[in-house]
């Protein structure tokens, strides 16, 4: 957001774009806001993990005699991992410690062989599909996250998402809103060269004070800038002030998305009014060196999965301590996993299906949906691909429970047809 006097009046009504305007609210909602219809004041945070990350490794069945034929070289060593329970033949990967631990205190639920009809083995039309709660999808028109924003939300507060990522992502496409990685990027910075002969704030008083003045019949495009401008000043200023003294209340792993779940603890635990907040973590396209050959549970997927698990898990404790465990909850998703048999590189390919978690204190912990058949499972693995069937759990049920369960809103308004949901809220 930064902008000179100059450049800011050349932008014209296009300068709107970037900054968070939703518009009025449907009567209906307006109705049912008032009628207490719809938990405003639950959040979500949302954490895409990029790359397509390999649910065989993750909650991997270390003694099924397939998954031991398929990966004869990176499949992991018995002593090493961690059992889910005593019931299943699952075991977590040791990286995936943070999971386990939120699992066993009844926080975490884990949704096994999760994704859609017709499955792609593109990153990007994959993730379209994901973004755009549509298994059709081969662009976003609008993402889910968007339509909930506009047909859904009913509360007031005049940012009701943040995306704590470099760019807009397209789950939110169709709605304006706060983009930013890091809280001093979110600024309006004013000419500071030799001929402002203001500083920032005054100019930025004067800005405010400009775009917010009545304009009675004035050109619409004229008012749409200038609000969306007020809005802007503000916005901005708010975000730079909320929880500016916030300390976490526990050691966050050194990891990029600690710093960025450090953000919206920030915001969170001062009383921001946002409900929705998305950010992601990446690395996980491991078509080599998945693992080192000497020693299977160490390498690029255990370090990428110790950068997901471990600052979630730091999150929710932080937020723990801060007395507001009961009105959070996290989304983790990938594209797509990986295939079942090794690849040769010390990796595996682009794969179907998936495992998805819902993290947090109001969440139901426990095993959800119905894991891969390994027994039937075709040669060569190489080439083997988990179905999308009956036994599969499509993504949009996840979609469908935190729509209809966590925010009180109709599935049909937001996601354009109606699921079932899931038993974890």
């Amino acid at each position: 957001m930064k902008t000179t006097r100059r450049t800011f009046l050349a932008a014209g009504a296009s300068a709107g774009a970037a900054v968070p305007f939703l518009g009025q609210q449907p009567a209906w909602l307006e109705a049912l806001a008032q009628a207490g219809g719809a938990p405003e004041d639950n959040i979500l945070v949302v954490v895409q993990v990029r790359g397509g990350w390999d649910q065989h490794q993750l909650l991997c069945e270390v003694d099924h005699p397939v998954y031991i034929a398929a990966r004869p070289n990176i499949k992991l060593d018995k002593t090493k991992v961690l059992p889910v329970a005593t019931s299943v033949p699952h075991y977590w990967h040791p990286a995936a410690q943070p999971f386990k631990d939120l699992f066993d205190r009844g926080d975490l639920a884990v949704v096994q062989n999760v994704g859609y009809p017709s499955p792609n083995l593109s990153h990007f039309t994959s993730e379209k599909k994901w973004y755009s709660a549509d298994a059709t999808a081969t662009q976003v028109q609008q993402g889910w996250l968007s339509s909930y924003l506009k047909k859904g939300y009913t509360g007031t507060f005049q940012i009701p998402a943040i995306n704590v990522e470099s760019r807009l992502n397209e789950v939110f496409l169709g709605s304006r809103l706060p983009v930013f990685t890091r809280v001093t990027d979110f600024q309006f910075q004013m000419d500071t060269s030799t001929y402002a002969r203001n500083d920032n704030a005054v100019q930025l008083e004067t800005l405010a004070a400009n775009a917010s003045a009545p304009r009675l019949g004035g050109d619409p495009s004229l008012l749409y800038v200038s609000a969306s401008t007020a809005d802007a000043v503000a916005d901005s200023a708010l975000l730079q002030s909320v929880g500016s003294a916030y300390t976490p209340m526990v050691t966050y792993p050194t990891a990029t998305l600690s710093t960025y779940l450090q953000l919206i603890a920030r915001y969170i635990t001062h009383g921001l009014k946002t409900q929705v907040y998305y950010t992601s973590g990446g690395g996980f396209d491991t078509h080599a060196n998945e693992v080192v050959a000497t020693a299977t549970e160490t390498g690029t997927f255990a370090n990428r999965l110790a950068d997901i698990t471990g600052p979630i898990k730091a999150f929710l404790d932080d937020i723990k301590a801060y007395g507001y465990e009961k009105k959070v909850i996290v989304l983790v998703w990938s594209e797509f996993s990986r295939r079942l048999g090794e690849n040769g590189s010390l990796g595996t390919d682009h794969g179907h299906g998936g495992i998805s978690f819902l993290a947090g204190e109001p969440i139901t912990g426990g095993l959800y949906g119905t894991p891969p058949d390994l027994s039937q499972a075709t040669t060569p693995y190489t080439s083997y691909y988990v179905p999308f069937n009956s036994l599969s759990t499509d993504f949009r049920h996840i979609y469908a429970t935190i729509v209809e369960k966590w925010f009180g809103a109709r599935q049909l308004d937001v996601l354009g047809a109606t699921y079932p949901t899931l038993g974890m809220l």
